[in-house]
């Protein structure tokens, strides 16, 4: 039984904790926040009488030992405010968490999730491949799922990803599939190809606009799932070094009991390759900035 720690103090934190409890997963389900009325503790508490996963409030100690910490919002409000009090969360979960010893798995389920990974990873220290954001993950199954619906095909023919970070993201056209061929080589033979990427490419700007923790919830409880052993390939955020500094974005990569695994790279064409690093780069900028304020 996996024991999975949500931390947070937002409307999400409730929701994440809400699915994990109805979840089939056999899980020790655990929320650590310093005011708990902000996450419906009582209405959490009366749920958990009714599921078959147990519920408490989080003690420092109990970080010790858990299998998962789940990072949440901390805050509701505007991007800004919002990634305030995620940083300054993060400091304080982490503060207690590592010297507790915690040694597990963190999954980043917030707002900007490629840059709370970034520094989730930095505050707590753990290897970079177990520190896994839900990044473009939502994006992907949005991507497949219209291109299944524009093709009249399962979903489960389609096989595409989104690469890059939530708000700055690629989809690789080059390299969707509807089983063994290529979408590419599908449009050619369709007079409206052009109407369908543009609806294909709405459909995941609008998804991106609305994502929320409703949406999040459901990609926890699978990576939750996969690092428990239920093996996933899935675009998810994690820090890989390149150069003098380190970046963190979603590409492809296996998540099991392990942690994030590299595959093969899924790189795309050029131009998808020029939209990643203007992304990557503009990522750093924002990164660069909020450590100068750090010092």
């Amino acid at each position: 039984m996996q024991k999975v720690v949500v931390c947070g103090e937002s409307t999400a934190t409730q929701v994440v904790v809400a699915k994990l409890l109805q979840s089939r997963l056999a899980l020790t389900i655990l929320v650590d926040a310093p005011t708990p009325e902000k996450v419906g503790l009582a209405a959490l508490s009366a749920l958990a009488a009714v599921s078959e996963n147990s519920f408490q409030k989080a003690t420092p100690k109990q970080l010790a030992d858990a299998d998962i910490l789940v990072l949440t919002d901390f805050a509701e409000g505007s991007l800004a405010d919002i990634r305030q009090a995620n940083l300054a969360g993060m400091r304080r979960l982490f503060k207690a968490a590592m010297a507790a010893g915690f040694a597990g798995k963190l999954l980043v389920a917030t707002h900007e999730s490629e840059l709370c990974t970034y520094f989730a990873q930095r505050f707590s220290g753990l290897k970079p491949e177990m520190v896994l954001g839900v990044g473009t993950m939502g994006l992907t199954k949005c991507f497949e799922h219209a291109l299944a619906r524009a093709f009249d095909v399962p979903t489960g023919a389609v096989t595409a990803y989104v690469i890059g970070t939530q708000t700055d993201y690629t989809l690789l056209w080059s390299r969707a599939y509807i089983g063994a061929t290529a979408v590419m080589s599908l449009l050619q033979d369709v007079p409206d190809a052009a109407g369908i990427m543009h609806q294909v490419q709405e459909a995941c700007a609008a998804f991106a606009q609305a994502a929320d923790a409703e949406s999040f919830s459901g990609l926890v409880e699978r990576l939750v799932a996969a690092v428990a052993g239920s093996a996933l390939i899935a675009p998810v955020a994690v820090r890989y070094d390149n150069g003098e500094r380190p970046v963190v974005y979603s590409r492809p990569v296996q998540i099991d009991r392990r942690g994030a695994s590299a595959i093969a790279n899924v790189s795309g064409s050029e131009a998808e390759r020029q939209s990643l690093t203007a992304a990557l780069s503009a990522l750093g900028e924002q990164i660069t900035a909020i450590e100068a304020g750090e010092n």
